[in-house]
């Protein structure tokens, strides 16, 4: 399936895969494919054994393992034996990894934001001589790479970067695209839960702009892709901080945002309205409730209580009782006198518990990811725009566009570490040329490609 390249390693070189979820199948395949031919020993981790055990399965080479990230022990005993670890865990427990992993001089790949304990670390990492490489997956990752790649590019020919907006989905494929919401769920679904619960921070036109969570949706933006039309895209927690990663300091506008077909996001308001997407309490009898019980709790009992409870939510959120908002939230089964089952549960929790059973990606389904961003830049008094664009589309519910494009730059880039290839040190986001332009060069040919359209505009800029 992957392309290796000629390698002379010239000891054995041990690789560790801390978790086999969602996101793992293209990680593991590659480099458990690729270990052969350079030879190198891979272990793969997980809390549940038979998950790991599924995708290693075809790799008689590679072992498999139960992994407890809270027996220090095992932690420790796992990651001196190895030579690069990638961590695929949830993100609040990278920084366990990563004190290990500096503890016993061994790198360390996640796909996760930095957090501020992990950033903190960044000395001893240095002093340890271990590279620390986070946000290495899609977004962030992917994007980090392929937009300094422009960047840089636009700069090396005098030019100046005016507008910065980038753009990043995993949606389902058209194919498979046959429920009221056209989504499915590709990657972690607590994230898409709780995504817009806090402020967005963003610039527009050289004004700074705030978006409250309760408006992040309602504010959605229309973006146009090729070959799928028109889409929309919600805001991003605060893109004014990529105005420093990236050096964008003379851009007037940056704004950073979320993919979604057209119609999610006005859908989505109405449960951010309700109240159900809040994750910050507690329902008390949680566990003895149905779904209409549960929506009922978010209604008053002092108006319309003699109507159902499907036509007291419209009335209070201002909808047609047939507006397709209501057919959405309706085919949800939030309506239904089914019970939940969860104690101590929050609202958040038992939205997602409900849209596990009902965004699931069947055998068959296909998903898809795409990233756009948007360039203006000056260059020579004249203006001129780029859109740079990636579509990956999966091959089915397990070899995934988002595990496509999650796991390969991890891959690529476990794989150059063990060359010698990427030799930056401490705790490190991957915008630096030496880092991002090996890997991409190999993800090109592992088909993860962008597509480059440019135009200028006939106006020079006045002296």
């Amino acid at each position: 399936m992957f392309n290796s390249f000629d390698n002379k390693e010239s000891q054995l070189k041990k690789i560790l895969i801390l978790g086999a979820g969602r996101s793992s199948t293209y990680l593991i395949e590659y480099l458990a494919e690729q270990a052969p031919t350079h030879g190198w020993h891979l272990t793969v981790g997980d809390a549940d054994l038979s998950q790991a055990q599924r995708k290693t399965a075809p790799y008689a080479h590679v072992d498999a393992i139960l992994f407890n990230i809270f027996d220090q022990k095992q932690r420790e005993k796992q990651i001196s034996q190895t030579d690069v670890v990638i961590s695929m865990l949830p993100a609040i427990y990278h920084i366990h990894v990563a004190r290990t992993c500096i503890r016993f001089g061994k790198h360390l790949l996640t796909a996760s934001y930095i957090s501020p304990e992990i950033k903190e670390l960044n000395k001893e990492a240095l002093q340890e001589d271990v590279l620390i490489l986070m946000e290495m997956g899609l977004d962030p990752g992917i994007d980090h790479m392929s937009a300094m790649q422009v960047i840089d590019q636009i700069r090396s020919q005098g030019g100046s970067i005016i507008s910065y907006k980038s753009y990043c989905g995993g949606l389902v494929s058209s194919e498979s695209d046959d429920n009221p919401w056209g989504y499915k769920f590709t990657w972690n679904p607590r994230n898409v839960v709780v995504a817009g619960q806090s402020t967005v921070k963003y610039m527009e036109d050289g004004q700074y702009k705030y978006i409250p969570p309760h408006q992040i949706f309602d504010r959605a933006e229309p973006v146009h892709v090729d070959d799928f039309g028109l889409m929309e895209a919600y805001g991003n927690r605060d893109s004014l901080s990529y105005k420093d990663i990236y050096g964008l300091q003379k851009a007037t506008t940056i704004m950073r945002g979320t993919l979604r077909k057209t119609g999610f996001c006005k859908t989505w308001q109405i449960l951010v309205r309700l109240g159900i997407t809040d994750d910050s309490y507690t329902l008390e009898n949680s566990e003895n409730m149905t779904y209409l019980d549960f929506i009922t709790t978010f209604l008053s009992n002092r108006f319309d209580v003699e109507k159902s409870v499907e036509q007291r939510v419209a009335a209070y959120m201002g909808l047609a009782e047939d507006s397709e908002e209501m057919r959405k939230i309706k085919w949800l089964g939030l309506f239904e006198d089914e019970k939940i089952n969860l104690p101590n549960a929050t609202p958040a929790q038992i939205l997602q518990e409900l849209l596990e059973k009902k965004w699931i990606l069947s055998p068959g389904d296909k998903d898809m990811v795409i990233m756009q961003h948007q360039f203006k830049y000056e260059i020579e008094g004249e203006i001129r725009s780029l859109v740079s664009s990636l579509i990956i589309k999966g091959e089915d519910n397990l070899h995934t566009a988002m595990a496509k494009s999650v796991g390969l730059p991890l891959a690529v880039a476990a794989k150059l570490v063990l060359q010698g290839k990427i030799v930056p040190r401490g705790v490190q986001i991957p915008v630096w040329q030496e880092i991002y332009a090996p890997v991409m060069e190999e993800l090109k040919s592992l088909g993860v490609e962008f597509k480059d359209e440019e135009s200028k505009k006939s106006q020079h800029l006045s002296a």
